[in-house]
């Protein structure tokens, strides 16, 4: 009969084990009792297949059947963690080519419930699946492992951190796999102290394809009464930790400075309008030609300094989406304003090019902004890695129903083997100068307002960013239609604002418009004009913040109650950061708001529409 078909067919499970530890024969019945396919065995060291088993009595055991080649028997639960909840009688023995063969059963099944075995066994599977229980829920990485560094076990997270598909991958693996040759002395010689005293280091871990990781680790014997001790690893990973405290940081960073451009913002914008109206004033005076250069230098400066404060406003505040059309050339100009200094640094020429028929898109603005401006620095830094001066493109064409987006530069371009990787989230290549996060949240904005973004290098170098929008579904330009088709009628204009400089320059730019202006500071004027007889406004310029004691908001409230239907004649000035408050006060007035600084066109636009409602 054949040998091979003899040893299936037996009731005992059979294994040869060649002398250096390989397994060398698996039968059929081994594999039924145990549950282990021969596949997953066979050729296996016998410690990586059974890693309970080291350092126990049975290693000893089987050290001396090998050594002197007297049978021995013992009867034990199964440890490893791959046959749960059986007990084993196993037979060893020496075999021809100094092979040890063992022979084993389950026998649980004919110990009697009441008898003390039974007791005794249940009692050691009870605290196993306890054991168990608590090395696999612990929520940090754990290993088991030899003095010698041999991993005997790990647990879910622990096979998270060294990159493996499952513990049986890691058994029987020296832990020096994963670190760096410089961490390999310390390690060991961390697990040698660790016999008799708990150890703590720090050490790296790394493997292929991941970015290396700081690991703070304590090592503990748990174990000490055997010979050959077994030591619980427990492992921090630090770098994540880091990592997290570093985003807590920068979010505490952008919460400050959210608040800190708040609290400047209408200190800055104030003067701003009042020196853009007066800079306009002059370039529209004609007995001024001399000065008319300068003037509009002043004007066109002033205004650039208000769309930097409004563009670093808008990029702190927190507030809900919002989706409405979107003009990419005026998003792509203020993205370029807060580069010019850093383009100036890095001999970055930046342009736009965007066709005036390049119709709006629907979208949040300030996500878009985000949006380009994340592409924008990307670009920059590129260019800057390179040594040399470069150039930064953003451009839009319409398709059918969409707008493309693109932001092109003269950079090296993204390696080939990463490129399908620019958008996973904390994955960067500026170590620690980068945070992994600006395309990742670019990609989720875009795709949230109904568009797609993709990464490709240009032939000749460079990279391009590119990204879909729907076109807005609404005419974007009606209003500006609408508001050029007005017949320009003199009006009859009050401000109300309690700067004297913003005041005036408020009332030089809509005189400029040719309308009748009337001016006051206080809430409390402001009542008393409104209270004549016989007096009528087309338009009333308000200030959100009047006083102390009163906001336009007062005074809208006192017109609406009035019940005359002036209310519907005010335009709110501002020059703060629209808190919540002051937004939500905004949205129930439902009136339209004039930024400061503000040109002598949006003026005037602005103007005609609440004169014409």
């Amino acid at each position: 009969m054949d040998a091979k078909l003899l040893l299936d067919n037996l009731e005992l499970g059979v294994v040869a084990i060649a002398p250096d530890w390989t397994i060398a024969a698996w039968s059929a019945a081994a594999a039924r009792i145990t549950g282990l396919p021969v596949e997953r065995v066979l050729g296996q060291s016998f410690w990586v297949a059974f890693p309970a088993a080291k350092a126990t009595h049975i290693e000893r055991m089987l050290q001396e059947v090998l050594h002197d080649g007297k049978p021995q028997t013992y009867l034990a639960p199964a440890a490893a963690t791959d046959f749960p909840g059986m007990v084993f009688e196993t037979h060893v023995s020496r075999g021809p080519h100094n092979h040890l063969i063992m022979a084993f059963r389950q026998v649980r099944e004919q110990l009697g419930p009441e008898s003390r075995a039974a007791h005794l066994m249940s009692a050691v599977e009870t605290e196993r699946r306890l054991y168990l229980q608590l090395f696999s829920s612990l929520p940090t990485p754990a290993l088991v492992l030899t003095v010698d560094g041999q991993i005997l076990e790990s647990n879910p997270e622990g096979v998270k951190l060294l990159g493996a598909a499952d513990p049986v991958a890691l058994r029987g693996r020296p832990m020096g796999d994963w670190t760096p040759a410089a961490h390999r002395a310390p390690l060991a010689a961390a697990l040698r102290d660790a016999v008799t005293h708990r150890q703590e280091l720090r050490l790296t871990v790394e493997y292929a394809g991941e970015s290396p990781r700081d690991v703070r680790a304590v090592i503990v014997n748990v174990d000490p009464m055997r010979q050959s001790p077994k030591l619980l690893f427990l492992a921090l990973d630090v770098s994540r930790e880091a990592l997290l405290q570093q985003r807590l940081l920068q979010a505490d960073r952008l919460s400050q400075l959210g608040a800190l451009v708040s609290g400047v913002a209408h200190e800055l914008n104030n003067p701003l309008a009042a020196i853009a109206a007066f800079g306009e004033a002059l370039t529209l005076d004609p007995s001024q030609a001399d000065v008319q250069e300068s003037a509009e230098v002043i004007r066109s400066e002033a205004m650039r300094a208000g769309r930097i404060v409004q563009t670093l406003l808008d990029f702190a505040r927190q507030r809900p989406r919002v989706q409405t059309a979107v003009d990419l050339g005026e998003i792509a100009d203020r993205v370029l304003a807060l580069q010019r200094s850093g383009f100036k640094k890095a001999r970055i020429r930046a342009s736009v090019s965007v066709p005036k028929d390049v119709p709006a898109v629907a979208g949040d603005p300030q996500e878009l902004q985000q949006v380009l401006l994340n592409a924008v620095v990307n670009a920059r830094q590129a260019i800057e890695n390179g040594g040399r001066a470069g150039q930064i493109i953003i451009a839009a064409q319409a398709t059918d129903h969409h707008v493309v987006v693109t932001v092109e530069d003269t950079g090296p371009g993204v390696p080939a083997e990463i490129l399908d990787r620019v958008f996973e989230p904390f994955f960067t290549t500026k170590a620690e100068q980068g945070t992994g996060l600006g395309l990742a949240i670019s990609f989720g904005l875009v795709r949230g307002m109904g568009g797609r973004m993709w990464m490709q290098n240009v032939e000749g170098g460079g990279a391009r960013l590119s990204f879909e929008l729907p076109v807005d579904a609404g005419d974007a330009g009606a209003g500006s239609k609408a508001a050029s088709g007005a017949d320009g009628r003199r009006l009859s204009v009050l401000v109300i604002e309690d700067e004297d400089s913003v005041r005036r320059a408020m009332a030089l730019l809509a005189k400029r418009l040719g309308h009748e202006v009337t001016t006051v500071g206080r809430f409390v004027d402001a009542t008393e004009r409104l209270a004549a007889p016989n007096v009528r406004y087309d338009a009333l310029l308000v200030d959100v913040h009047l006083d102390e004691e009163h906001t336009g908001f007062d005074l809208f409230e006192r017109l609406r109650e009035e019940g005359r239907g002036r209310e519907r004649r005010i335009v709110f000035t501002t020059g703060d950061s629209i808190s919540l408050q002051t937004r939500d006060a905004l949205q129930r007035a439902d009136r339209p708001v004039l930024r400061k600084p503000f040109s002598l066109d949006e003026l005037r636009e602005i103007l005609e529409r609440v004169a014409g409602a």
